[in-house]
């Protein structure tokens, strides 16, 4: 534990939307808070007592249905801290109502929220990007690591850091990440399991712990993060379907997986070329 005397620490938590598709960006997301504990769950037990949702972007939201849960979700944490994204379905009342009870309940658990940050990679970037790097996850990993050490750098932050990551690609090993993006820092290793990957280090005077968690979203910093990627990512996609379906009206929409994404391809073909859209710019190679 990077906390040992319950004295507050910063807590990162990060995840990302779009890893699988052929169509649409990668969006990954970081959330920061400041806490005494890094066990939230008793803060997200509060937070659904007021119908205040926040837990894996999955469950909250599944494709084709209504995003209005997850749209909740990330826009009261965002209210909070004076950001805003465009409304789709939400009210504002509620919306104002509600980020005054997540404000009153994380000020009365002295937790804090401080940011959520996304790095957003479009399909040009991720081609570009992958030529780069052995594998999606290679890919997925650095740009992690590197929104990560953005943060740190940016906050200059006395605090112990306790960094929570879902597993990338379903590797167990971190250890050479984290000494490329935290130079000159001694790494040890806690665990290397199937279901976690624990390092400890001190970069630049600062202790840090990066926990790399199979099921990630488990963790409170995790979940939110999950939810600010998916929704950027749904939001994307809606502008994506609604530029093309403006040339094809009677285009069926896609969320850019795999084998629908091959019949959107193919849907949208003639006109992409009429267009000169080159096909890297939007489709992605893996």
């Amino acid at each position: 534990m990077v906390n040992k005397n319950n004295e507050n620490q910063l807590i990162i938590g990060t995840d990302e939307a779009g890893y699988g598709p052929n169509l649409g960006p990668l969006v990954i997301s970081a959330t920061v808070w400041e806490s005494p504990t890094d066990n939230l769950l008793p803060l997200l037990e509060q937070l659904k007592t007021h119908k205040i949702q926040i837990g894996d972007s999955k469950k909250l939201y599944h494709g084709g249905g209504s995003l209005t849960t997850l749209e909740y979700g990330i826009m009261i944490p965002l209210r909070y801290l004076g950001q805003s994204l465009p409304l789709l379905n939400a009210e504002e009342t509620v919306l104002t109502e509600q980020t005054a009870v997540f404000a009153k309940i994380l000020s009365e658990n002295n937790i804090r929220l401080c940011d959520i940050c996304s790095r957003i990679i479009e399909p040009e970037e991720f081609n570009r990007e992958l030529d780069r790097f052995d594998s999606k996850g290679s890919l997925l990993s650095d740009a992690t690591l590197t929104l990560i050490a953005e943060i740190l750098n940016a906050r200059h932050t006395t605090l112990p850091v306790l960094i929570f990551c879902d597993k990338h690609g379903g590797r167990n090993r971190y250890i050479d990440l984290l000494m490329k993006y935290f130079p000159d820092s001694w790494v040890q290793v806690i665990e290397e399991s199937r279901s976690s990957s624990i390092y400890r280090l001190t970069y630049e005077k600062q202790p840090l712990e990066f926990r790399f968690l199979a099921k990630g979203e488990s963790q409170v910093p995790v979940a939110l993060a999950s939810m600010n990627s998916k929704y950027l990512r749904e939001l994307a996609m809606i502008r994506f379907n609604e530029f093309w379906r403006e040339k094809i009206p009677d285009l069926k929409p896609t969320a850019g997986y795999p084998e629908d994404a091959k019949r959107f391809r193919n849907d949208i073909a003639a006109v992409q070329k009429e267009l000169g859209i080159k096909d890297e710019t939007i489709w992605r190679k893996r």
